[in-house]
């Protein structure tokens, strides 16, 4: 009668394999891999957050993918949002709201910004009154929030001025939906400045307002008069 029984029971396990789906392919780099102690079923990935990095000649895109059913989500800030070639977050003149961003880390004053580095190109002839174009990129080695936003200063010649970024509309948030400075990822902001009654060869510069060490960048403009 056992013997029976065990003759039933592998005849079963043999229906049941021939009747399984063949298993996904394995690339041939993925063989040295170690696997997990425990097996899953096999699920489908959606794409949980992606980045645009962008360099020179155009964006590439990079895609993070996660199983959407895992009871342990990836941990971390992530973040959502498109750049498209050299988009540009357009220029507002934005009232400067002056945020207090600065908290003690040991006794040592930092801020969110500390690990930003701007840079621009600014340069070119003027007449007073005119308006200067130029993009201030923006670049950090971690992610940045920019709730509260923070404040910028365009000094020309002996002139200067503050405002606002325009944080509203970065194509970037977290997943509270605040704007963020992704990690590793250019953020151009348009920027314009009317050119001073100051004759002569001007230094622009642009600073960001917050850490000590302001990320900032400069350029020359010719100013001539009519």
């Amino acid at each position: 009668m056992t013997d029976l029984m065990d003759e039933r029971i592998q005849a079963a396990a043999r229906r049941w394999q021939a009747e399984l789906p063949p298993p996904p392919a394995v690339p041939l780099e993925r063989l040295g891999e170690r696997l997990p102690g425990r097996r899953l079923p096999w699920r489908p990935l959606t794409t949980a957050a992606a980045a645009v990095l962008v360099v020179a000649g155009g964006a590439s895109m990079i895609a993070r993918v996660a199983d959407s059913s895992s009871p342990h989500p990836a941990t971390g800030p992530s973040t959502s949002g498109t750049l498209t070639g050299h988009q540009v977050v357009p220029w507002r003149a934005l009232p400067a709201g002056h945020p207090d961003v600065r908290h003690r880390v040991g006794g040592e004053v930092v801020t969110p910004y500390d690990r930003l580095s701007a840079t621009g190109h600014i340069s070119g002839h003027a007449h007073p009154g005119d308006t200067v174009l130029f993009t201030a990129v923006l670049e950090s080695s971690t992610t940045i929030p920019l709730s509260p936003c923070p404040d910028f200063t365009i000094a020309f010649g002996t002139t200067a001025r503050t405002w606002r970024l325009n944080c509203a509309q970065v194509p970037f948030h977290d997943g509270q939906g605040r704007p963020v400075l992704p990690a590793f990822t250019n953020v151009r902001f348009a920027m314009q400045v009317t050119v001073p009654d100051e004759p002569g060869r001007q230094k622009v510069l642009w600073t960001l307002d917050g850490p000590q060490r302001l990320p900032g960048f400069y350029g020359l403009v010719d100013v001539q008069r009519p």
